[in-house]
């Protein structure tokens, strides 16, 4: 009897102009569950915006388009429904600011840690499915008032 294929833990979408660091980011990611769609550059990340659907979003800061104008574009385009974290070489105060400030959920100083991108992603990942789940159920919620005659309120 086979078994089906365990479901991938998200879909991230990784954007570096270093061949050696998506290669490695790539196979780490792909062997913990992951399913990954890799670029060498920002132009080629923000390109897929429209085409595929992303969960997890990892770019390099220092890309020809910069990491920052494709977190940008995802930040506009999906909201919260999007985790996006910044690569960055350089590890001070104000580049992570920076990146925070455009829209990054994670700033992660290279060389990153395998085992703690894998888990910061992952935790990522459950948090924007347990957020998904919680405005289906608030949407479900919503109609069934709406077809008893009842009209709710949220707060923002």
């Amino acid at each position: 009897m086979t078994r089906p294929a365990p479901s991938k833990i998200a879909r991230v979408l990784l954007a570096d102009d270093d061949p050696g660091v998506l290669l490695g980011m790539s196979v780490s990611l792909s062997r913990a569950g992951f399913e990954v769609t890799a670029v060498e550059d920002g132009a080629a990340a923000i390109a897929l915006a429209g085409s595929s659907r992303f969960e997890l979003v990892v770019v390099d800061l220092h890309m020809k388009t910069s990491g920052l104008a494709v977190i940008g574009h995802y930040k506009q385009r999906y909201g919260t429904g999007v985790y996006c974290a910044v690569l960055s070489g350089e590890d001070n105060e104000d580049t992570r600011a920076t990146c925070l400030s455009a829209g990054a959920d994670d700033v992660f100083v290279k060389p990153v840690p395998g085992p703690a991108l894998r888990r910061r992603l992952a935790e990522a990942a459950l948090a924007l499915r347990a957020g998904a789940e919680a405005e289906a159920r608030d949407q479900a919620g919503d109609q069934a008032g709406l077809q008893a005659g009842v009209r709710i309120e949220r707060s923002a």
